[in-house]
């Protein structure tokens, strides 16, 4: 059975989400404060050299997708 189309918007959101939580944790431009389990250093939000894996994506618009969690600006991922 094939996907209607109307529904691919609402899909790809959380498809790049979950393709971007994947790759390596790197550091995030810094808006505001940091996410959970980063520092600040420069203009940048690091992860923390406490082993911290989650991951962290800007937030876009005023909710986080699926498996993620509000902090400031950010999305972290949920364990």
């Amino acid at each position: 059975m094939q996907t209607p189309l109307r529904w691919l918007p609402l899909a790809l959101p959380v498809a790049s989400a979950s393709a971007l939580a994947q790759q390596p944790v790197q550091p995030l431009p810094k808006v505001g404060g940091c996410p959970l389990g980063n520092y600040s250093s420069g203009g940048y939000c690091v992860p923390s050299a406490s082993g911290n894996t989650l991951g962290a994506i800007e937030k876009a618009g005023s909710s986080c997708p699926l498996g993620f969690y509000s902090s400031g600006n950010y999305c972290v991922k949920s364990r």
